[in-house]
């Protein structure tokens, strides 16, 4: 039997108070990713790319080897730096880790800050994993980057093709 998960959520993003409801199973559905692109209007497949290129899908994935001290959580590899700000929303690092349509939800959210600074486009997708340092080895890392989630996106929406045709 597959668990299911239930819960109501009071969170403010970017000024806005949402309220929301989410019957969610134990692993993220493609839900998740469609209810927070459609949030931050963003393309859904663009951010289970990002997921997959992050955490290979994986809500309980957790990388402590950042060269400056941070940890990387759940499917989209929410940085531990995030986790001040996002608690001014009333999201806690509990929350991140362990609801994953929640961790989709804020990292959909880091990228709109990206979109919004910095425009809709590939550096700002980049930036998500590297950020927006000139440095060569973030530009390096912001190109490879990029190049995963440009692959991974092909082959999310090959696949989505694939499944619809008759």
């Amino acid at each position: 039997m597959t668990a299911v998960l239930l819960f109501t959520r009071l969170v403010i993003l970017n000024g806005f108070l949402s309220c929301y409801l989410v019957l969610v199973h134990s692993s993220v559905s493609a839900f998740c990713f469609e209810e927070a692109g459609k949030y931050y209007d963003i393309n859904p497949l663009l951010l289970e790319a990002i997921a997959y290129t992050e955490s290979s899908l994986r809500p309980d994935a957790f990388n402590d080897a950042n060269s400056n001290g941070t940890a990387d959580y759940g499917l989209m590899q929410i940085n531990s730096s995030w986790f001040v700000k996002i608690s001014d929303f009333g999201v806690s690092q509990d929350d991140v880790i362990n609801i994953p349509c929640i961790n989709v939800f804020v990292g959909a959210w880091i990228l709109a800050q990206n979109f919004k600074s910095h425009g809709e486009n590939w550096k700002s997708v980049g930036a998500y994993n590297a950020g927006f340092s000139s440095k060569k080895t973030k530009v390096k890392a912001r190109t490879t980057y990029i190049n995963l989630v440009k692959s991974n996106l092909n082959t999310l929406m090959e696949s989505r093709q694939s499944t619809t045709r008759p």
